[in-house]
């Protein structure tokens, strides 16, 4: 049986949509919809900027890449934001930044921004393109470390090893968020919330894994990520998974089962969907069932026709039929 995934609000805009002539003002327009700046370009002519938006139970992630700016939240505009951190992830360029309340800082590449989203700033983009990654939590969910947090707002913070996990689960985040279920996105966004309470109040490793789900729900996202990248390779081993994510086959497995599933449902879960995809592109209806098989890592085709039928409740045939007459 196939689970229907609830669509993910996602907004994506770009002045490539927009006349050349009116480029600038419409695309502000469009955007205030989202967050409300106003954009100086340094050459409007020419101006280039494109947005992805992905709306999560109390998350916001974003991908932006501009040309050189300049962008201004008025006090007018910050009073209709929401009590959120808006955490700006610079992944080419750096840029400067000066909020009401704060100094003017420099945010270098290797370094995150956190920002008051209802405070009144402006923001300088120097490089002929910007591009960032964004990161919008309710001020609420990290209550636990707000002295933390109010000491360190309209700075900077080095990307410290737990700030990189909390980025590169953010991205795993935005990245795989459509095809989850809602209650997993719930559940993922809760993950980020620690890791963020994490990377504000970084201390000693042991301790942070005693008091949250957090960094165990990053090693997960990491392990899963080392599957994902040798999914097809046959005979692939938690052994050798947990070794390059630099845990112990143990703990490894420990993660799987705190996540409700084990390595080897996972493995498989993700291989027949990497098949169900290869069976439903015309390009590949020269080959046979059992080599598409093979060739996403199954080496046990009667195993293989087992777990298909379980999971999709039809048998690969079926399925490839029914795709065919769509």
């Amino acid at each position: 049986m196939v689970t229907m995934i609830k669509p993910l609000p996602v907004i994506s805009l770009s002045t490539e949509n927009f006349d050349p002539c009116n480029r600038v003002q419409a695309f502000e327009a469009a955007a205030a919809a989202i967050c409300k700046l106003a954009i100086e370009p340094e050459t409007p002519d020419t101006y280039a900027s494109s947005t992805t938006i992905k709306i999560l139970p109390g998350v916001v992630t974003a991908r932006t890449s501009h040309s050189a700016s300049v962008t201004t939240r008025t006090r007018a505009m910050a009073a209709d934001e929401g009590d959120n951190l808006l955490i700006h992830i610079p992944l080419n360029h750096g840029f400067s930044m000066a909020q009401t309340g704060g100094a003017a800082v420099e945010c270098k590449l290797g370094e995150v921004y956190l920002d008051p989203n209802e405070v009144a700033g402006r923001a300088v983009f120097q490089a002929a393109r910007s591009d960032l990654f964004y990161v919008s939590i309710p001020r609420a969910a990290l209550a636990q470390s707000a002295r933390a947090l109010n000491g360190r707002l309209r700075q900077t913070m080095p990307v410290s090893p737990q700030w990189r996990m909390f980025i590169r689960y953010a991205q795993s985040l935005d990245a795989e968020a459509e095809v989850l279920a809602p209650e997993e996105r719930a559940q993922y966004s809760a993950h980020l919330y620690e890791l963020a309470q994490i990377a504000l109040t970084a201390g000693d490793t042991a301790r942070l894994e005693a008091q949250g789900r957090g960094v165990r729900a990053a090693r997960l996202s990491a392990v899963k990520a080392g599957i994902d990248a040798h999914l097809t390779e046959p005979g692939l081993s938690l052994a050798v998974i947990a070794a390059a994510a630099g845990i112990s086959e143990r703990y490894a497995r420990a993660l799987f089962a705190e996540d409700q599933t084990t390595f080897r449902d996972y493995l498989t879960r993700r291989r027949m969907q990497l098949f169900r995809r290869m069976l439903a592109d015309q390009g590949q209806d020269h080959r046979s069932i059992s080599d598409l098989a093979m060739a996403v890592g199954f080496g046990d085709l009667s195993w293989f026709n087992k777990c298909f039928r379980q999971i999709y409740g039809e048998t690969p045939s079926e399925s490839r039929a029914r795709l065919s007459h769509r």
